[in-house]
């Protein structure tokens, strides 16, 4: 079965709705596939679609440009815009300036981050993942959303002036 196809079967099969279906045809590139994937992020986590292992055969070392990453070791990485771990990502994060971001953290990814100047970043952490935060000044801000049990949060260095809010949900996801 070609690729959209199968992609297209598994999500109906977990309740894809049809104007999303709809947005599954031939011929869509990687960069399309990854921003779709990013868009709806929230079904795709909370369906586990596409799967680990589908993402491993399907889209390991091709969709890693456009921000979507599968067990990875990722070089040091800044203001990068929208960021997806999946599997058992590594990173090293720097936001600044006024970079707006959101990173997702799924499976066993672990990510050093740190966000200044003018920064805002938004975390989601589900699974066993684990961050390890540090935000410095007073105008950066920060929002964690740890899912589960098993996500870490290790906060490094936080002053009790830095924005950052942390809500743990007693949930597996969204």
């Amino acid at each position: 079965m070609e690729l959209i196809q199968q992609l297209k079967q598994d999500g109906i099969d977990k309740g894809l709705c049809r104007l999303w279906q709809g947005k599954l045809r031939a011929g869509l590139s990687t960069e399309e596939l990854a921003k779709l994937y990013i868009k709806g992020i929230d079904f795709c986590i909370s369906e586990d679609y596409p799967t680990l292992n589908f993402l491993r055969e399907h889209f390991k070392g091709k969709c890693e440009p456009f921000g979507v990453y599968v067990d990875d070791e990722i070089p040091s990485t800044a203001n990068k815009p929208d960021m997806v771990l999946n599997g058992a990502c590594k990173a090293m994060l720097e936001y600044d300036d006024f970079s707006v971001s959101r990173l997702y953290m799924r499976h066993d990814s672990e990510a050093a981050v740190i966000v200044s100047n003018n920064a805002i970043v938004t975390i989601d952490l589900f699974d066993n993942a684990k961050i390890h935060i540090s935000v410095i000044g007073t105008e950066a801000r920060v929002n964690i959303n740890a899912y589960g049990r098993n996500t870490t949060v290790d906060y490094i260095g936080i002053s009790s002036f830095a924005r950052i809010k942390t809500i743990f949900h007693d949930k597996p996801t969204y």
